[in-house]
């Protein structure tokens, strides 16, 4: 807790950063890097957000994020631990992930090898879309790795045209139009159903609904390097909060934010807590869902109008699963996705995502067991129903055996051998993180919520950034670490770009 200042009651700050996740660490490694005096409030004991852990009976669980990209050689999390000159060890992981359909399994590889299988999996006539999506992610990977600072507004004009460059014209075509575009005419279902699920977990929608740059840049993360450290995704928060604190930063856990206080002329002029203390200050970084941080606000902000026209957004339903030893073939590939049935909606237990744990890793396994982390996309209206009409267990318990299911068919005795097994929902999600109703994944990248659509980090409030997964460029570690850097740019930070 900030303990309050004897002089008068209060405490101060140069920046208060609302949110101990990825995003909100970012922006506060690169402002005390630069001098500044911050404070990052969380909630939670812990950094991380919904790229954290938490253990029970010696298994460590990642509870949210478990694919981790960024650290290739322009990944931002590398370039960020070398300007902070921290050694994160992060190992490449091939394949990326495994990917079980009903009729065929995909092995996703980043390297060589994905041009053979993909021909292998999908034939000839889908070459001509895996061609056009490299090209079109291409020149994104090499747009973002110039921190472009989007959308482009009145605030933000200025940093959208100093990263682009004339190779990156063609990008301008890709505008308003959405991924399915670059499908061939009559582009079977076993394409079709692969895109779309890879879509779900990197982009929160279909083929159909996806923003074509941002699909195209979300179907590339393999091939732009997918990586594995000893301690999970946490890793990362858990890294730049050494950073903060390093550079003279505070980090104050375990403290709610009441919310943001303004003055007369609508300023920004402190964060209360939840205690009912002050932090006078005159700029703040929230690091929350944009809906969470308009509810902090004492009048509606005008970015809240935008927020109700949004896509209908996803809550997540998790399963860890404590597997002992034995039970995992060493060389089991560290990320599987599943699809069980063509015909079936996404997410529910149709669409499923796995992540192990690596063998023989300290602290994640007792035993020389594995930690396994298995999700699915869920409708959080439905949990919401199920929660008043007195059928939350009940549906608990059917989709806890949806995911059963999908684990002994990637790996028998997984599930039915687990030393335990506990189950997440959208209320656990809300319970833990504070994030409104549950929601996760960011907003669904659309041609008109991505890229030149995308909520800005500017809120339009004088002295209120936004940072986080609702805003641009949205979901993934990477996704929030972008939009760190593009807060902390606007509060004052140094960052160089390239190129």
């Amino acid at each position: 807790m900030v303990r309050a200042e004897p002089e008068n009651n209060l405490a101060v700050a140069d920046v208060v950063i609302i949110g101990a996740g990825i995003a909100g660490l970012t922006a506060a490694a690169l402002l005390a890097a630069d001098g500044a005096d911050v404070l990052v409030v969380e909630r939670h004991n812990v950094a991380g957000g919904c790229a954290s852990f938490y253990q029970r009976d010696g298994y460590r669980f990642d509870v949210g994020a478990t694919l981790v990209s960024g650290f290739g050689p322009r990944g931002v999390h590398r370039r960020l631990f070398a300007r902070f000159g921290v050694d994160v060890p992060a190992t490449p992981v091939e394949p990326s992930m495994i990917v079980h359909l009903p009729d065929a399994t995909v092995v996703r590889y980043g390297d060589g090898r994905w041009p053979a299988e993909r021909l292998r999996a999908f034939g000839a006539g889908a070459e001509a879309f895996w061609e056009r999506q490299e090209r079109v992610a291409d020149l994104a990977w090499d747009f973002s790795a110039r921190f472009p600072m989007l959308p482009v507004d009145a605030a933000g004009l200025a940093g959208a045209l100093g990263a682009f460059r004339p190779r990156h014209l063609p990008l301008l075509a890709t505008l308003g139009r959405p991924l399915a575009d670059l499908f061939p005419p009559g582009a079977d279902r076993r394409l079709r159903t692969f895109v779309d699920a890879q879509l779900l977990i990197t982009a929160q929608t279909d083929a159909a609904h996806a923003d074509l740059a941002y699909g195209a840049t979300a179907l590339d993360l393999a091939r732009a390097g997918t990586f594995h450290l000893p301690e999970g995704p946490s890793t990362i928060a858990v890294a730049l909060a050494r950073v903060v604190r390093r550079a003279g930063g505070r980090i104050a856990y375990r403290t709610a934010v009441a919310g943001i206080a303004c003055d007369r002329a609508g300023r920004v002029a402190g964060v209360r807590l939840g205690d009912g203390h002050l932090v006078h200050t005159r700029r703040v970084i929230a690091a929350i869902p944009a809906a969470d941080t308009a509810a902090l606000l004492p009048a509606p902000p005008a970015f809240a109008r935008r927020l109700g026209a949004q896509p209908q957004r996803w809550g997540a339903f998790m399963a860890y699963v404590a597997v002992p030893p034995g039970v995992v073939p060493d060389d089991t590939a560290f990320h599987h996705q599943l699809v069980a049935e063509y015909d079936r909606p996404p997410g529910e237990g149709n669409t499923v995502f796995l992540s192990f744990s690596g063998p023989g890793e300290r602290g994640r396994a007792r035993d020389g067991g594995r930690a396994l982390t298995v999700s699915t996309h869920t409708d959080v209206a439905a949990w919401e129903r199920a929660f008043h009409d007195g059928s939350y267990a009940e549906r608990k318990a059917q989709l806890g055996a949806r995911l059963a299911a999908v684990v002994e068919r990637v790996v028998p005795g997984a599930w039915t051998r687990a030393a335990f097994v506990e189950l997440a929902t959208p209320h656990t999600f809300a319970h833990f993180t504070g994030r409104g109703r549950g929601l996760v994944g960011g907003v669904p990248q659309t041609p008109w919520t991505a890229s030149l659509g995308a909520q800005s980090h500017h809120s339009g409030v004088s002295g209120l950034l936004l940072a986080g997964d609702t805003v641009f460029p949205g979901q993934s570690t990477v996704g929030a670490s972008l939009s760190g850097v593009a807060a902390a740019r606007a509060a004052g930070a140094s960052f160089r770009a390239e190129g």
